[in-house]
C-alpha cells in the first residue's frame, strides 16, 4: 500500500497537468527564503537594494523520497539605473530565470522573464520611496511521456512500457506569454533601519497551460502581499530584529508565511592595517500555515551571502512522505557602492538580502 501511495504522489503532478477533464487550480513554485528571490516575489523590487548589481541564486528540493519529488532552481540578476540623474528617482532592470521540475515523468515549468521598475522618492530627504514594476516573458511547460507509466500498461504483475498506454497527449512541450506587475513602498530613515510593504499580481492574462490543443486550463492569477522590516536593537548597531511575512492567493490555493530573523554584526580588524571588515549572522524561523515550520540561518560577508533553510512538514502529507521535508539553499552576490560614491547612490537603501 505504501509503494502504491508513493506512485500516486509521484504521478499526480503530471496527471493533473495533462488531463483536460479535470479542473485544476495551478500553483506556482514557492520558496521558504522568499526575501532572497525578490524578482520572483514582486517585480517592483527590481533594482531596490543597497548596491550596484545583485545576483541571486536559490535551489529548493522537496519530497525527495517520493521518486524525484520536486526541485526548483532560481537565478535572477538586477541593477538600479540612472541614479543621480533624476534627483532621488531612478529605474531598475532585471532578468529572472527559474525552473520547477516534478516527478519521474520529467514535468518541467521553465520561466524566463525580464523586469523593469521605476522608483520615485516621496520626499526631499529620500526617506520614503514608492516603486512600480512590470515583468514579462516567454515561459514553457514540458513533459517526457516516455518516462511515464499508465494504468493500461499494468500487466497484473508489473508495468510494461511495451504495452500501448492508450493516452493521446497532443502537446509534450509548449510556450506561452506571461505578464506580472506590482508596487512597493519602503521607508528608510537611516542606514540601519527600514520598513517595506508591497503587493503584486502574477499571470495577469491567465494564460492557457493545457497540454491539449483544444483544451482550456487557465493559469490562475496570483496575488501576493509582503512586508519586512530591519529594526536596530542597540545604539552601536550590532544587533537587529528582522520580521518578514508573505501572503499569497492563487485560485483556490492560499499560502501564509510569517517569521523573522535575529541578526548580529561582527567586525574583523586587519592584523596589518586598521581596516575593518564586517560579517552579519542571521538565525531565525518561519511558519507556513497548515504546512510546515521552517528553521533558517544566513551569513553575509563582504559581497557574498549564503542562506540555508529546512522545512519541517507538519501537514498530513508527512505520513505519506515518510517524514521527508524540504531543503533550500540561497547564494547571493551584491556589488557594493564605494564609499566615495555613497551620496550619489543613496546609502540608505534597504538590503532585503
Amino acid at each position: 500500500m505504501r509503494k502504491f501511495l508513493h506512485r500516486i504522489l509521484i504521478a499526480l503532478p503530471v496527471f493533473l497537468a495533462i488531463h483536460p477533464w479535470i479542473s485544476v487550480s495551478g500553483q506556482d513554485a514557492h520558496f521558504s527564503q522568499f526575501y532572497a528571490t525578490p524578482l520572483q516575489v514582486n517585480p517592483a523590487m527590481t533594482g531596490v537594494f543597497d548596491g550596484k548589481f545583485r545576483l541571486s541564486n536559490s535551489y529548493r528540493n522537496q519530497w525527495s523520497s517520493l521518486g524525484k519529488g520536486y526541485s526548483t532552481l532560481h537565478i535572477s540578476a538586477d541593477a538600479p539605473v540612472a541614479k543621480g540623474f533624476l534627483g532621488n528617482n531612478f529605474f531598475g532592470i532585471g532578468l529572472l530565470v527559474y525552473q520547477d521540475k516534478a516527478g519521474e515523468a520529467g514535468y518541467r515549468n521553465t520561466i524566463v522573464e525580464a523586469s523593469g521598475s521605476y522608483i520615485a522618492a516621496l520626499d526631499d530627504n529620500g526617506d520614503h520611496f514608492f516603486s512600480m514594476g512590470f515583468q514579462g516573458g516567454l515561459n514553457q511547460e514540458s513533459i517526457d511521456i516516455s518516462k511515464s507509466t499508465w494504468d493500461d500498461q499494468w500487466n497484473g504483475d508489473h508495468f510494461d512500457p511495451g504495452i500501448p498506454s492508450m493516452e493521446n497527449i497532443q502537446l509534450q512541450q509548449f510556450s506561452y506569454l506571461d505578464f506580472n506587475a506590482g508596487f512597493l513602498y519602503y521607508y528608510v530613515p537611516d542606514i540601519n533601519n527600514s520598513l517595506s510593504f508591497g503587493a503584486s499580481m502574477s499571470h495577469i492574462g491567465s494564460p492557457n497551460i493545457s497540454f491539449f490543443k483544444d483544451g482550456k486550463d487557465p493559469l490562475h492569477r496570483k496575488i501576493s502581499t509582503t512586508g519586512s522590516a530591519d529594526i536596530s536593537l542597540t545604539k552601536d548597531n550590532l544587533a537587529w530584529l528582522e520580521p518578514r511575512y508573505m501572503v499569497t492567493f492563487q485560485g483556490k490555493q492560499k499560502e501564509i508565511l510569517a517569521g523573522g530573523y535575529f541578526k548580529s554584526k561582527m567586525q574583523f580588524k586587519s592584523k596589518y592595517t586598521n581596516y575593518k571588515k564586517e560579517a552579519y549572522f542571521y538565525i531565525g524561523g518561519f511558519f507556513r500555515m497548515n504546512d510546515a515550520a521552517i528553521v533558517s540561518a544566513r551569513v553575509e560577508y563582504n559581497t557574498l551571502s549564503l542562506g540555508l533553510s529546512y522545512d519541517i512538514n507538519m501537514s498530513n502529507l508527512s505520513t505519506l512522505s515518510g517524514g521527508n521535508n524540504a531543503f533550500e539553499i540561497t547564494l547571493a552576490f551584491t556589488s557594493y557602492v564605494k564609499r566615495g560614491q555613497r551620496a550619489k547612490h543613496f546609502n540608505k537603501m534597504p538590503r532585503f538580502l
